[in-house]
């Protein structure tokens, strides 16, 4: 899959500017919170995922959240997400009847 290099930032990048260590970024990718990218040798991250990732690092950072328990959080803002899409779709349904 190619992708344009200008949606990416490098990890290291990312890692020097939010402060955290490069071992934080791989434990979120191993857990499956983000995904990251590897183009000759450098890792990246997909700037369409950085505003969840700075959510997670203020998880973390400011609220002492475990790695587990974000990946709980994340799971249920998830299904979240979800619910709120399909309540909307059934809303746009309704007004078909109401019309």
């Amino acid at each position: 899959m190619a992708m344009e290099t200008e949606k990416l930032i490098a990890a290291e990048t990312f890692c020097n500017h939010y402060r955290v260590t490069l071992s934080f970024v791989h434990s979120l990718h191993e857990i499956g919170l983000i995904e990251t990218v590897v183009l000759e040798n450098t890792e990246f991250i997909q700037v369409p995922h950085l505003q969840k990732i700075e959510q997670i690092i203020r998880l973390h950072d400011e609220l002492d959240i475990n790695l587990e328990g974000i990946q709980a959080i994340d799971s249920l803002l998830s299904r979240l997400e979800t619910m709120q899409q399909e309540m909307v779709a059934i809303k746009n349904r309704l007004r078909i009847y109401e019309a």
